[in-house]
């Protein structure tokens, strides 16, 4: 199953429409057209699969001339949510760990937690997105929350932000754990290393929110200067990712047509 990699996401994303530092940090825009959307669709479905799917065999099955059986095991076990709000959030946050990846540089965790959902249809707690660097760079942190709507509403960049400077009081062995956990059972002696070196208290962090929506707000981030001077964060990058809806998109599927692309990118 081919997914993402560097350079078919910087592909998918496109060039930034708008970059400029604020008093605050950076902002970036991006704008991913219909025609973007339709050529890396299979990519990105694939991609939210693989942050979601118990099962890793696929292709295996495929070669064994079992392609239905294939299908059929890759639904029972995708994770993926029906909810359109929990699909919005998890889309928010899958395309923010491989933003992280292919634009800042980060691995950002590949234990893929929603796998370990115990409600696919409610979104999990905790930090949306971690970053570590590769363990051959000098540790620094991400931490990054993602949002994800129809429609913009600056609330949610305010209740983004005031959850980044929650985590930015909070020690990194409360986010790690998790990670940690996970790599511990696999015995993956080299990942835990890189883990507990990022666990010190002197290491620099990265802050990001990054806002996916249909619509096209003017200013997504705004109503950021004002949370800025209540309380800063150091180190904050902001990224609005506007993707065309395909509603109206002329589609030989009418089904598709009717309910937009975000079901057709969810189910198999």
């Amino acid at each position: 199953m081919q997914v993402f990699d560097v350079i078919s996401f910087l592909e998918f994303i496109g060039e930034p429409v708008y970059c400029n530092p604020s008093a605050w940090g950076r902002e970036y825009r991006y704008v991913v057209s219909e025609n973007s959307l339709l050529a890396h669709e299979t990519l990105l479905k694939n991609t939210i699969l693989h942050h979601h799917s118990s099962f890793d065999f696929s292709e295996e099955v495929i070669q064994l001339s079992y392609p239905l059986a294939a299908k059929a095991l890759s639904q029972r076990n995708s994770g993926n949510p029906n909810d359109d709000r929990t699909r919005m959030g998890n889309l928010g946050e899958v395309i923010g760990a491989e933003f992280s990846k292919a634009c800042l540089g980060f691995e950002t965790t590949r234990t893929f937690p929603k796998r370990l959902n115990p409600n696919i249809d409610q979104s999990m707690k905790g930090v949306d997105i971690i970053g570590l660097r590769n363990r051959n760079h000098t540790a620094e942190l991400l931490i990054g929350e993602a949002k994800s709507a129809k429609q913009y509403d600056k609330r949610l960049i305010e209740e983004a932000y005031e959850h980044l400077v929650d985590l930015e009081t909070k020690e990194a062995s409360q986010f790690l754990r998790f990670m940690k956990e996970v790599f511990t059972l696999q015995n993956d002696r080299q990942e835990l290393a890189n883990i507990d070196q990022h666990m010190a208290k002197d290491v620099q962090r990265q802050y990001l929110i990054l806002f996916i929506t249909q619509s096209t707000p003017e200013h997504p981030f705004a109503s950021i200067e004002g949370c800025f001077k209540s309380r800063q964060i150091p180190n904050l990058s902001a990224v609005h990712i506007q993707i065309s809806d395909l509603k109206n998109a002329i589609s030989k599927d009418k089904q598709y047509e009717i309910d937009g692309w975000l079901p057709k990118i969810f189910n198999l």
